[in-house]
């Protein structure tokens, strides 16, 4: 599904956090010819990307027209999709001409379970699948519901036969386990907490995709909890209480990990190139894209990085972990919030926590509370010698500046990918 001499590539989830931030780095990139975008919201055009105004899903100066599953023709079936012109000049029809007149991004509005998520990604060269259900919702069939999204959904857009597929996944799915070593490898048993069913349906979408007969290459990468200046705002409202207490369970060690969106963008980009050989953001567009010899901050040589030239092996098949190199305990995290650590036995926390999500002070309850149940820190080794990846920032610097940059933020727009 080549287009000229650039890449077709999909994206699932462009509404949300990484999303937003991975569809400005591939309209920045030359070598990407078109942006198929599926999510459940639409895009709206805000900012700069490249030459003109850039898509992203948190509202702005002017919403794309993007239509939902009511009608229209096409290759898409029922849902019309919106087009933006991007670089390549005037908006025109999805999939329609060439050069010029042709659409750089086509947004199609559907659930990701729906035929016209499958139909809109039908053949892209590499798919990135962010797309997720992350809060559990309430009431009855909620859980069912987030299920059809999460693997329902994975498996729905896989049999699109895409080229390629770079799949976002958590850290979460290993757990929070007293008896976790630090840090974890992708040679650790799997074991999510049966509190965070998020976690859960990560590791079924995970094993769709390393298992699915349709999709010709694949990488799974397991992300440790991204914050950043464009992260959900209720995550970022919810970590303000930091400054109050950090919760803990009594008598359970802490290993949390905090990795910069920047550095988060600049992996996936990694693991799209490994997988495909292309640009994909690796000039270093908005998003922060960096360079795979880019450590420290200074520009070396892919040779130069631990002694691999670029990529030292196929990544096709592989899990790998995207994690800062250090981690932060309980104590840490209240001596950077200048707040003390508060301990109570698991089933009290698990219990405030669902008290909170029901009286709508957090998105989360116990799914989220589990994970701090016992270490959950990851290595980042093998990102390094298979993708020439290395964070540039540690978990220690991302907090404080979340910490920071949420003074004042309570009324922030939440988003959700």
């Amino acid at each position: 599904m080549t287009l000229g001499d650039g890449l077709v590539v999909g994206v699932t989830g462009a509404t949300g956090h990484l999303g937003g931030l991975l569809l400005g780095a591939l309209l920045a990139d030359p070598t990407v010819a078109e942006v198929r975008s599926v999510a459940r919201r639409p895009l709206a055009v805000v900012g700069s990307t490249g030459g003109g105004a850039g898509p992203r899903g948190d509202g702005g100066s002017g919403p794309l027209a993007t239509v939902g599953p009511s009608g229209g023709a096409g290759p898409w079936g029922g849902a019309r999709p919106s087009a933006w012109a991007g670089r390549t000049g005037g908006a025109g029809a999805a999939g329609s001409g060439s050069g010029a007149g042709r659409a750089r991004l086509v947004h199609v509005q559907s659930d990701l379970s729906a035929p016209d998520a499958r139909r809109a990604l039908q053949g892209v060269d590499v798919l990135y699948h962010l797309g997720a259900q992350v809060w559990q919702g309430r009431g009855p069939g909620a859980l069912a519901r987030m299920y059809s999204v999460n693997v329902g959904g994975t498996r729905n857009v896989l049999a699109a036969k895409p080229g390629a597929v770079v799949f976002a996944s958590s850290a979460s799915v290993y757990g929070a386990w007293p008896d976790n070593p630090v840090p974890m490898d992708e040679r650790h048993p799997v074991r999510p907490n049966p509190e965070c069913p998020y976690a859960q349906h990560k590791l079924l979408a995970e094993r769709a995709c390393l298992e699915d007969g349709n999709v010709g290459r694949r990488v799974v990468v397991r992300l440790a909890a991204v914050l950043g200046p464009h992260a959900d705002a209720r995550v970022a409202r919810s970590l303000q209480g930091y400054r109050l207490a950090v919760p803990a369970v009594r008598g359970a060690r802490q290993a949390v990990q905090w990795l910069d969106e920047d550095d988060a963008l600049a992996g996936l980009l990694a693991a799209g190139r490994a997988l495909t050989g292309a640009g994909l953001g690796g000039g270093g567009g908005p998003g922060g894209g960096r360079p795979a010899g880019d450590v420290d901050g200074h520009e070396r040589p892919a040779s130069d990085v631990d002694g691999h030239e670029g990529p030292a092996a196929d990544v096709d098949g592989q899990v790998i972990n995207l994690a800062p190199t250090d981690w932060l305990g309980a104590h840490d995290m209240a001596r950077a919030a200048g707040s003390r650590v508060v301990s109570v036995p698991r089933p009290v926390l698990m219990g405030l926590s669902e008290l909170g999500r029901a009286l709508g002070l957090a998105p989360f309850g116990a799914d989220r509370a589990a994970l701090v149940s016992g270490p959950l820190a990851l290595s980042p080794a093998r990102a390094r010698q298979l993708l020439g990846w290395a964070p540039q920032r540690t978990s220690a610097q991302v907090f404080e500046a979340a910490l920071n940059r949420g003074r004042g933020s309570w009324r922030s727009h939440p988003r959700n990918r």
